[in-house]
């Protein structure tokens, strides 16, 4: 029998807490509806797939794991749920990130213990449509991944470090962002870091010291994969105007002024991000 443990975790809305861990309907490594989110990842012993479901307990959720080294794989995820964001104690002034924070009470910022899996999959994102990143990580996927008992996973950095960049450009990678899977493939199979306990500061020292990584990527590591509050979107397309558009009704904005109108949230920078994306095009404003 599968080892799994029932969570008290309070609302959770598993779509948008987990939205980034599934790389589009055609991901073949994960899967991801209302009221369930499932990943295969390549574990140090083996291909293992955690399930996050919701329980028939109100305000609980069960988590089941599968493949060799699940016990492991468990017990490791486990002491990081429901996950030390803030959640419950966050305030703030600000009338429409108020409303933001009760009107999606369940979006949650989860460090997941697959943060390999997030590093790749936000290099693929550089620079290129949605569209074409997921394209490319389920031709890798399916292509050069790892099958076990649990399921399909993405390839581990030994794996991905020794694919050739000719063949990463023939599944839809051109050569600099192939270069920074690479380069994070080498450096993970050499000196691996990407952990779920690894302190923050380190995880940001280690990512942009990599070739091909940059504050965006590193931010999209930090905020998606391991649970920062405040990591910011510098450098993203979407980001600094629709901050700007939510906090201060102003249509178009740079970094800069992302960065002026997110300072008074310091420290949640990224709830308040995620909040304001989270909500698209309907954001209360006054």
């Amino acid at each position: 029998m599968a080892p799994s443990a029932e969570i008290a975790f309070g609302p959770l809305d598993l779509p948008r807490s987990m939205v980034m861990h599934r790389m589009g309907v055609g991901d073949p490594t994960a899967v991801l509806d209302a009221g369930r989110f499932e990943k295969a990842w390549r574990a140090p012993i083996g291909v293992v797939r955690l399930v996050l479901r919701r329980s028939e307990t109100p305000g609980a959720v069960t988590v089941e794991a599968s493949g060799p080294g699940a016990e492991e794989a468990l017990a490791t995820w486990l002491p990081h749920l429901p996950p030390a964001d803030g959640h419950a104690t966050f305030s703030t002034g600000h009338p429409v990130v108020r409303r933001l924070h009760r009107a999606l009470p369940g979006l949650r910022l989860v460090g997941v213990p697959w943060l390999f899996d997030v590093a790749c999959s936000a290099i693929l994102q550089q620079r290129v449509t949605l569209r074409e990143a997921r394209q490319a990580w389920a031709r890798i996927a399916r292509t050069h991944g790892e099958r076990g008992e649990a399921g399909l996973a993405f390839p581990a950095p030994a794996t991905l470090a020794e694919i050739p960049g000719w063949e990463l450009e023939r599944l839809g990678v051109d050569p600099k962002r192939s270069r920074a899977l690479r380069s994070i493939s080498r450096e993970e199979a050499r000196r691996p870091f990407l952990g779920p306990a690894r302190p923050l500061a380190e995880l940001r020292e280690r990512l942009l010291g990599l070739d091909g990584i940059g504050p965006w990527t590193t931010a999209m590591v930090l905020g998606f994969g391991a649970g920062d509050t405040d990591a910011v979107l510098v450098g993203d397309l979407h980001a600094p105007s629709a901050i700007s558009w939510a906090l201060a009704g102003e249509p178009r904005a740079d970094d800069a002024r992302m960065l002026e109108l997110l300072e008074p949230f310091r420290g949640q920078r990224f709830r308040v991000t995620r909040l304001v994306l989270g909500a698209g095009p309907a954001v209360p404003r006054d």
